[in-house]
């Protein structure tokens, strides 16, 4: 025991040593796009040298630095919940879902949260293949998986819901719909048959190119972004609030912009993003149903004012 522990000893204090023998040397600031990044030179007896960098901040100016900030002040006392309850009762479908948001969640209190849909009736298990509302009178799914693309009515009559703030729960039917799946477009848009009412918001919405330009992704720097999945929870890509968010049923669920204020939808997880393609065929699926278009556009959020980096999708 004795000769263990004196074994023990000596590999601690040779431990202390090399570490004591390393150093990291501050040696300037480095920017790649909208990071601003801490650069040491790494030296010591026993490690060869080396240059580390450490993200310290965004620039700024950037949409990365307005969006990295907020969702910063949105985690205090929060947790990556989205509801306080949601179920299937007994007589589910013909009974619609007990659903409750979680007040003390990520996301409660950010205009667009009642677009996210909790139940359809062709979920599969709970929570999957989620809509997101987009317009009060469309929705968007994943592509992939939901059968052959064009305009159908494969999906006429099936109830889907979504909750105001006040956990009342409202009740829709899809009349028609478009599935598209042809690389590198992947969504599934449906049309309600009536408006959805007030106390339902849908989503603001940012075009793929737009965001990725003015919001690139660097590595080594955090990229804040919220991910919704179908156990009911949001992934921030951050300790403490990460969640795995690519299981299978999880495609189609809300990419999301933490803008102050408000949650703004880039595209849904494994499926492409938004487009003037996508919102023609929201206008077709109008026309179908003798609908005026004009009143069921998506709602862009301006990002203009913000730089755009080299790097840009």
């Amino acid at each position: 025991m004795r000769s263990l522990l004196l074994s023990l000893l000596l590999l601690l204090c040779s431990l202390v040593s090399t570490a004591a023998q390393t150093n990291h040397i501050f040696v300037g600031w480095q920017t790649n796009e909208a990071s601003v990044f801490r650069v040491f030179h790494v030296t010591g007896t026993n490690a060869p040298f080396n240059t580390n960098r450490v993200f310290s901040h965004f620039l700024e100016q950037s949409l990365s630095h307005l969006l990295w900030t907020n969702l910063l002040h949105m985690t205090n006392g929060r947790t990556v919940n989205l509801f306080s309850e949601r179920a299937h009762p007994e007589k589910w479908p013909a009974q619609p879902p007990i659903v409750k948001w979680a007040t003390n969640g990520l996301l409660w209190g950010m205009r667009g949260l009642t677009a996210l849909s909790p139940c359809w009736v062709s979920e599969g298990s709970s929570g999957q293949v989620p809509i997101t509302a987009l317009t009060r009178r469309h929705g968007y799914a994943r592509g992939h998986g939901m059968g052959n693309s064009g305009y159908r009515t494969n999906y006429l009559g099936m109830k889907v819901w979504f909750v105001t703030t006040n956990n009342k729960v409202v009740e829709v039917k899809i009349r028609r719909e478009i599935v598209v799946t042809q690389f590198p477009r992947d969504y599934t848009i449906v049309l309600f048959d009536r408006d959805l009412p007030r106390g339902i918001e849908p989503i603001t919405v940012v075009g793929v190119t737009n965001l990725f330009q003015r919001h690139p992704r660097t590595a080594g720097a955090p990229w804040p972004i919220l991910m919704t999945e179908q156990w009911g929870q949001v992934s921030a890509e951050i300790p403490g609030f990460q969640v795995h968010v690519g299981k299978g049923g999880d495609s189609g669920s809300p990419n999301l912009m933490p803008f102050p204020g408000q949650l703004v939808f880039y595209s849904g997880r494994a499926t492409s993003g938004l487009d003037a393609q996508v919102q023609s065929e929201m206008d077709e699926l109008c026309r179908q149903a003798r609908l005026d278009s004009r009143k069921y556009q998506l709602r862009w959020l301006d990002v203009s004012r913000y730089p755009v980096y080299k790097r840009g999708q």
